[in-house]
């Protein structure tokens, strides 16, 4: 039987490329889904401070399903996409472990993408709190990028997106670029690339890119990581970056 059936036919060629007008489409739904968000928690609806990372994303995937489901014009592109999914479990490239959950995915229609597999083809999104008790080294990086980086998440693209709720005074790019451009920080997470200014999204959020070198060898695909980080009305503590 091919390959293709469990997902692992579309390792054989090289990672299947995003579009970055695609990945625009997924910062601004994500950025306008956090929006709605600070609305509600305005209305003492929902409390970003408190809240576990997972209770957030999943009301965010909530937001983002009633704006695909009833308001898909809200967001220039959103019909491109199908619903986007939370925390799907996917196999990773080495295949020996089954269960991986990126926490959303925003996986394009039929006929977007270049690939062999719409299964593994899509925007993966890892979502990680930012604040005192979530450092961004051991948190966002040691927990989140890595995945990414040992092929665990997005083997199957060139690209994918770290969303960081930000509840502290942590600012992008130099909170991040402190762990990802000193030496140790390069050599566990294989950069390639240092961060790099992306663009805004539609609701005014810096984005930045670094780039990655997936596997234990230097002829291994990269990846590039669009660094989203949304923040609070005001922050939920006044502490600085934790490294």
């Amino acid at each position: 039987m091919r390959g293709l059936m469990t997902g692992r036919g579309a390792a054989a060629g090289r990672p299947c490329a995003i579009p970055m007008s695609l990945m625009t489409v997924a910062q601004n739904a994500l950025a306008h889904a956090w929006r709605l968000l600070l609305e509600e928690c305005a209305k003492g609806q929902f409390a970003i401070c408190s809240e576990h990372e997972d209770v957030i994303t999943e009301r965010l995937y909530m937001i983002l399903d009633d704006l695909y489901t009833n308001e898909p014009d809200t967001i220039r592109g959103f019909s491109l996409f199908q619903l986007p999914v939370r925390e799907g479990n996917l196999a990773n490239r080495a295949g020996d472990k089954l269960d991986n959950q990126p926490d959303l995915a925003f996986r394009p229609l039929r006929g977007q993408l270049d690939t062999r597999s719409s299964a593994m083809a899509a925007i993966f999104v890892e979502c990680k709190p930012i604040d005192s008790k979530h450092p961004v080294g051991s948190t966002y990086c040691k927990a989140g990028i890595s995945r990414f980086v040992r092929g665990d998440y997005a083997w199957a693209v060139d690209r994918a997106i770290m969303l960081g709720y930000v509840r502290n005074t942590c600012p992008l790019p130099e909170g991040l670029a402190y762990v990802l451009e000193g030496d140790a920080g390069r050599q566990t997470y294989r950069v390639e690339e240092n961060l790099r200014y992306l663009g805004k999204t539609a609701e005014d959020d810096d984005v930045y890119g670094s780039v990655h070198r997936r596997g234990a060898d230097t002829t291994s695909s990269s990846i590039t990581l669009h660094h989203l980080w949304l923040n609070p009305e005001t922050p939920c503590e006044t502490s600085k970056c934790h490294i």
